[in-house]
């Protein structure tokens, strides 16, 4: 258990739940002390953080797609965070999941057009454009809503060198909630949006060929 406990530790440190601590200087060199686990959700019943919370705060979504349990789906986790359980546990229940999923996968398909390997982005930047603009506006049908897990953490002061009280910044809750989509029903989705932007759209030969190359290898690593 104690074991468990380093390792989401670190895991929890590496993706940045720390980063409200302001940068050093040039030239100096902050002491950043990594946050102390109080204690989680599983910590009353002897239980283990679960694998889709170890692969999410390693490598995002992307590693949580990975795990047997979640291949063939796509997965959104959403996070909160409040003094109290209630309040972050509250939070993450009045989330609106719909403009959540959107916002979600507009960033998605942005990042994934940004990567995309075409001759002349202009010929193909508005498409771009439209197609993220409509995904973030878009409601996504199909998703389908998982566990969660809390933690509660103490957060040190930069520069801090000891783990004492005079050093404590914050204590605070954060919840994860997971969400996953089947990946054949959120493509059937996106197929449509990235159709639908081209409907009475005059192109040149040139343009319609770069579109339907970013197309075909749309899916990628998505």
């Amino acid at each position: 258990m104690k074991k468990l406990a380093v390792m989401f530790l670190v895991a929890l440190t590496l993706i940045g739940l720390v980063a409200c601590v302001s940068a050093p200087q040039p030239g100096q060199i902050e002491t950043i002390l990594q946050p102390d686990v109080l204690e989680h959700k599983g910590t009353a019943f002897g239980a283990n953080v679960p694998s889709w919370v170890m692969a999410y705060i390693e490598g995002g979504s992307a590693a949580v797609e990975k795990l047997a349990e979640y291949r063939g789906r796509y997965v959104v986790v959403l996070e909160s965070s409040g003094q109290s359980r209630v309040g972050a546990q509250t939070m993450m229940d009045n989330f609106d999941i719909t403009s959540q999923m959107a916002r979600y996968m507009s960033t998605r398909v942005e990042q994934r057009f940004a990567g995309a390997q075409v001759g002349n982005r202009d010929e193909v930047e508005e498409y771009f454009e439209n197609v993220v603009k409509m995904a973030a506006e878009a409601t996504f049908t199909g998703l389908e809503p998982g566990p969660d897990w809390w933690v509660y953490l103490r957060y040190y002061k930069a520069g801090s060198t000891a783990r004492n009280e005079a050093n404590v910044e914050r204590q605070e809750y954060r919840v994860l909630r997971i969400y996953s989509i089947d990946r054949e029903i959120l493509t059937e989705q996106l197929n449509r949006m990235l159709e639908s932007v081209e409907d009475g759209e005059a192109r040149t030969e040139t343009e319609q060929r770069a579109i339907d190359a970013v197309q075909s290898a749309f899916y990628e690593g998505f």
